[in-house]
């Protein structure tokens, strides 16, 4: 029944093949001399079986087709991305606070102070500093690893940027230029951005405490710079016949003009920026500051024609008057006034810094002198825990990102966060590893309300406060001979300071003192891999796995105190004087504090996995640098020096020594 079927359907194409087969030997002579060679074949089937073959190409074409078109991939194409933040680009419609009158005064080279009213206090949230140790980190790229890694106190770390490099931050993009005079070109690309909308005013505010005056007299020939390459860029002449003016502000205490009005002089602006005095207040009005410049400024009009305005902030502090920070972006944002700020990197979970200051009148050098520059965050994210042993503390780490307050500040405003000045005895980190980590640049408020909403942010807070306001000092690990009679009083007192330790710990993790319905670091562990953000996440993470490990130790602690007065050990060397507890890579507590010990030590290990080349990562490496558990070793201590052994415990033949001056406000 089919071959009947078939060679009907032959026999019904047989005329138009034939005539199809005629056609393609006509024009193919190949073809019809092939075809004259084999008699055997009959033009009808061969001209039907072409057809057919055809037809069978078209259709598996077609279903083809059919089944690869939703697997196609999109046409490729590139498009400009605006990078600010979301949360910028809708600032609340709100009025404009009042910062008083105006006491912007201009100086016309009188440098006779000028008064305004003491600002409001810091944020109670911030907690308080510790002294750090101002001994340098010494980094030396290690010749096994390659051109990307160095060695930081014994780590591996990702090679840092130059200390004179610096990263341009705007809403939540990054630029990154080679160094200062590199961030002040970008300035300069900015100006000319801003030319393009219209006549320009740009002003240039200083920072005028002590901290800052060598880099106030670098920073002279850099801007002159500025204004060259303008020149240079300027195809349009746009700065030209007034386009571009300057004014140049200084703030300390006080706010001072110095130049009588906005001018296009070249030589005048120089003058007024190496002129601008040393505030020795120590207080910085930043923020009042450019409250007062979008106010002064901000609508300025010449010939009729009114200028854009834009502010250039340097500074290597926060600034004393952070209350003003939202108060001062409305006022900015309703004249459209961008801030650009030159200033140092934030400290990761630290509000203050220290700087070496030389005062130009008395040439007296000051070492690590406290200036206020961070933190990164909105409040203190972080726990303070001190490490044990031998080893780097890591008190001063760069956070890669600007203080809060100034980034908010420059990012709210469409401005660009220029770090310039990275800590010479701090370690830091490549901005380019630390994208997927920035704070959240919102506003106080809407920081609190993100709290809220994420039980476990909260227990992060909730846990750093109570090691940044609670936690004693690190307890000694050396102690006299047992048959010292110092020996007993010793070890009840650090036994007193790690009691103290683990019950801060017992309370941060959450194992005392939470409210009921409070979220804790134990509670939350469920949700910790909800939490969307990377930095939150590795916030809990190092701060679960540290406080577990302090925990640790401090029962080892308790119990190798135990064992020494329970199993007195005698000294096997002939120059032993003291008993020293060290590193155990065994632990002698409960199965259930071992799991613990495990859990610790998988959480640190995590933290360095998953987030390489951050400060989390290299503070979860630290602790993982001694094992958990503790033993005794003899060790020989030598005897402190005794009075008058050297000159400088010689008493004073005039009496007492005189009391130094108090170190300087910078």
């Amino acid at each position: 029944m089919l071959r009947e079927r078939f060679q009907a359907w032959i026999d019904a194409t047989a005329q138009p093949a034939r005539r199809f087969a005629d056609w393609l030997a006509e024009r193919n002579p190949a073809l019809r001399a092939w075809l004259g060679d084999r008699p055997d074949i009959q033009m009808p089937a061969l001209a039907a079986s072409i057809l057919t073959h055809l037809i069978l190409l078209l259709v598996f074409a077609m279903i083809g087709r059919a089944a690869t078109r939703d697997h196609t991939p999109p046409a490729f194409r590139t498009e400009v991305v605006d990078t600010r933040l979301s949360d910028f680009a809708t600032l609340e419609r709100t009025e404009i606070a009042e910062i008083d009158e105006t006491t912007i005064t201009p100086v016309g080279g009188s440098f006779a102070p000028v008064t305004s009213a003491i600002l409001a206090d810091n944020y109670a949230i911030d907690g308080s500093a510790g002294v750090a140790s101002s001994a340098p980190v010494d980094l030396k790229v290690a010749p096994e690893l390659n051109a990307n890694s160095i060695q930081v106190g014994g780590f591996s770390l990702p090679k840092p940027t130059r200390l004179d490099a610096s990263v341009a931050i705007r809403g939540n993009g990054a630029e990154y230029v080679e160094n200062v005079e590199g961030a002040v070109d970008r300035v300069a690309i900015e100006i000319l951005r801003r030319l393009e909308q219209g006549r320009t005013l740009v002003v240039w505010a200083f920072d005028s405490s002590g901290s800052l005056l060598a880099e106030r007299q670098q920073l002279a020939d850099y801007i002159e710079q500025v204004y060259r390459h303008i020149d240079d860029l300027d195809q349009n002449q746009l700065a030209q016949n007034g386009g571009l003016l300057t004014s140049v502000i200084a703030f300390g205490n006080d706010r001072r003009a110095m130049l009588d009005s906005p001018t296009a002089d070249r030589e005048a602006i120089v003058r007024a920026i190496r002129n601008v005095p040393l505030d020795k207040s120590g207080i910085e009005s930043s923020f009042r500051t450019i409250g007062e410049i979008a106010r002064k400024y901000g609508r300025v009009s010449r010939d009729g024609q009114t200028y854009k305005a834009m502010t250039v902030m340097i500074t290597d502090e926060v600034g004393d008057d952070e209350d003003l920070l939202e108060p001062a972006i409305a006022a900015a944002a309703a004249v459209k006034m961008p801030i650009y700020v030159l200033g140092s990197s934030a400290l990761f979970g630290r509000v203050e810094g220290y700087v070496d200051f030389t005062d130009p009148e008395t040439k007296q050098f000051y070492r690590g002198l406290p200036v206020r520059q961070g933190p990164e965050s909105a409040a203190l994210e972080g726990i303070r825990l001190p490490f044990w042993y031998d080893g780097p503390q890591y008190d001063l780490l760069d956070a890669g990102f600007g203080p809060y307050a100034l980034s908010r500040l420059a990012g709210a405003t469409g401005g660009i966060y220029f770090m310039t000045r990275l800590g010479g005895h701090r370690v830091h980190f490549e901005p380019s590893a630390l994208r997927e980590y920035r704070p959240d640049w919102v506003s106080r408020d809407q920081y609190l309300a993100m709290l809220q909403k994420y039980p476990l942010r909260r227990a992060v807070m909730r846990a750093g406060t109570i090691t940044q306001q609670n936690l004693p000092g690190m307890p000694s690990l050396t102690f006299p001979s047992i048959d010292s009679p110092d020996f007993k009083d010793a070890l009840t007192r650090n036994q007193e300071i790690v009691a103290r330790v683990q019950y801060t710990v017992d309370e941060a993790l959450g194992h005392s003192g939470a409210a009921p319905g409070e979220p804790t670091i134990l509670t939350v562990a469920e949700l910790r891999d909800r939490e969307p953000s990377r930095r939150w996440q590795a916030q809990y993470d190092l701060m679960r796995g540290r406080l577990l490990a302090m925990r640790i130790r401090c029962l080892e602690f308790n119990l190798a105190c135990a064992r020494i007065k329970r199993d007195a050990p005698k000294f096997e060397k002939p120059d032993s004087n003291a008993w020293r507890l060290v590193p155990d890579s065994e632990t002698h507590l409960s199965d259930k504090l071992t799991t613990d010990a495990k859990e610790a030590a998988t959480l640190l290990e995590r933290v360095i996995h998953d987030h390489p080349g951050t400060p989390w990562a290299l503070l979860a490496q630290r602790e993982l640098k001694d094992p958990l558990g503790l033993k005794w070793v003899e060790v020989r201590v030598p005897p402190p020096p005794k009075p008058g052994d050297n000159n400088n415990n010689r008493p004073n033949r005039n009496g007492n020594q005189p009391k130094p001056p108090p170190p300087p406000k910078v």
